[in-house]
């Protein structure tokens, strides 16, 4: 187990208000912007960001997905997966068409251009992971997807 050092004293010398060495609200927003950083130094000149690679790998796994469920299989809020969809519409890397069941709703799904996009960012998506588990301990890592899988499931209504 690591041991971290105290949190240190202000700048101005005081004590701190709050630690944010053991916050894990702070780690976990620090975690994600490091996890961001990597994927997009790996897979940056796709012009995709963590997020869009995935909501196509979650439309690439559901053909035919509503927006609706890409919330649900990916926990990206109704309105940031609604905007994602928009510019990945723009850039031609899905599609989309009313359902016959409800006219309301969209289905979604990869065009051509999405999934030649998609097989080229996979290899650098997985060069990023790897760098990422390089981090930990090997022993650690199935313990922190465990626990982040926990954290997540804990709360399935925070979307």
């Amino acid at each position: 187990m690591l041991t971290r050092p105290t949190e240190p004293k202000t700048m101005t010398g005081e004590e701190p208000k709050a630690a944010l060495t053991t916050s894990i609200t702070h780690l976990l927003h620090r975690a994600c912007q490091v996890a961001d950083s990597v994927f997009n130094e790996e897979a940056g000149k796709t012009g995709l960001t963590t997020r869009q690679f995935a909501v196509l790998i979650a439309v690439a796994n559901n053909r035919d997905i509503s927006q609706t469920g890409l919330v649900q299989v990916t926990g990206i809020d109704r309105s940031t997966v609604a905007e994602i969809v928009k510019r990945l519409l723009r850039r031609g890397l899905i599609k989309r068409k009313r359902t016959r069941l409800d006219a309301r709703a969209y289905a979604v799904r990869l065009t051509d251009e999405g999934e030649a996009l998609l097989g080229e960012v996979e290899p650098a998506a997985q060069r990023a992971e790897e760098r990422l588990r390089r981090a930990f301990n090997g022993q650690d890592v199935p313990a922190l997807t465990e626990a982040l899988m926990q954290l997540v499931e804990a709360y399935p209504s925070s979307k």
